[in-house]
């Protein structure tokens, strides 16, 4: 009796190949190199301090524009 193998899609050519496998049995494609993958870089930047030095940039302009609206008009 054999013991089913567990299946993924090969990320080059997505044809079914063994889950574990170092290469894919279609195109040949070296699947150890696709985990070592660089990340995206907008995922390398700390969301919390881009997202909060926007949102101080943001009150800075806002902040200007309604002292220049109440106070440098004619």
């Amino acid at each position: 009796m054999s013991v089913p193998k567990l299946m993924q899609k090969c990320p080059f050519c997505l044809e079914p190949i063994i889950a574990g496998a170092t290469r894919c049995k279609n195109c040949q494609a070296d699947l150890s190199a696709s985990a070592n993958l660089p990340k995206a870089w907008l995922s390398t930047y700390n969301t919390f301090r881009v997202g909060f030095l926007t949102g101080l940039l943001f009150g800075l302009i806002v902040a200007i524009l309604i002292y220049g609206h109440f106070y440098l008009t004619p």
